[in-house]
């Protein structure tokens, strides 16, 4: 105000209007609601780029057609190893010479033997042939007929551990004579019903924990049970097992199971 009182006009440059801009925040007006709507679907959409772009950088995303690893072939929803290949640990391995994949790895197939995993599987000889008495087994190693429900199979008398025992057989020291005693047949073999299991010595399929044939039923008579494996009656999936003592640790079974006594 000058010394009248009266307002004092200043005559100074106008200041422009931003004709057609988007304000700003020194035009001191508000900005409007659908602008910030925009901005905040602008900036969502960037962040979804970012997370795709990531996806795809790490391998994230799941083909449906390729869901298993490395030599595996997806079968009732389960991912197992190719033939000739064997289960080990988390991957599958091509199998040797005269062996045959499973869920235990690589074992010999059916007339070749060895005594030790590192050794390469051998021909041997009458080992699992079918007989009805001791002179029907020709191999001076495996001269003994061990008995079957019909007829019987030639095998090595006399053993005093497994480790004498070939192609996956075990010392059965329970009778009069020792003799190794071979797995049932199936044992190991990948399933996902028991219909897998059809018509094998090990007819049960175990879907929870190995996904795999087995014998089962043991809890009566442990005795079932081949050489020296042992029998667990296991709560979780409500039935009992014929498994090799490897894999009972400090007598506990897996799966948190009991060890039945009066298998050996």
């Amino acid at each position: 105000m000058d010394s009248e009182g009266a307002p004092r006009l200043h005559f100074g440059r106008a200041r422009p209007f931003n004709r057609g801009k988007s304000p700003t925040p020194n035009d001191g007006r508000r900005i409007g609601t659908r602008t910030i709507e925009m901005i905040k679907l602008r900036a969502l959409l960037a962040v979804q780029s970012l997370v795709l772009f990531g996806l795809l950088q790490s391998g994230c995303l799941v083909d449906s057609a390729h869901r298993c690893g490395s030599h595996q072939v997806l079968q009732n929803d389960l991912c197992i190893c190719d033939p000739g290949y064997g289960l080990f640990g988390n991957a599958c391995q091509a199998c040797g010479e005269n062996e045959v994949g499973s869920n235990d790895g690589c074992q010999c197939a059916a007339g070749f033997g060895r005594s030790d995993a590192t050794e390469p599987c051998a021909a041997t000889a009458s080992l699992g042939q079918s007989c009805s008495r001791d002179s029907d087994c020709a191999d001076a190693v495996f001269a003994f007929c061990a008995p079957l429900l019909e007829g019987g199979y030639c095998t090595n008398p006399d053993c005093t551990s497994s480790m004498e025992c070939k192609n996956g057989y075990s010392c059965n020291a329970r009778g009069t004579r020792s003799f190794c005693e071979r797995p049932p047949t199936g044992v190991g073999q990948s399933c996902e019903t028991s219909d897998d299991c059809a018509g094998l010595e090990a007819s049960y399929c175990e879907s929870t924990l190995s996904h795999s044939c087995l014998k089962n039923a043991c809890k009566a008579d442990p005795a079932i049970c081949p050489g020296d494996w042992v029998c667990c009656d296991i709560a979780l999936i409500r039935e009992s097992l014929c498994l090799p003592p490897s894999q009972v640790v400090g007598g506990q079974c897996p799966g948190g199971g009991t060890l039945i006594k009066g298998a050996n």
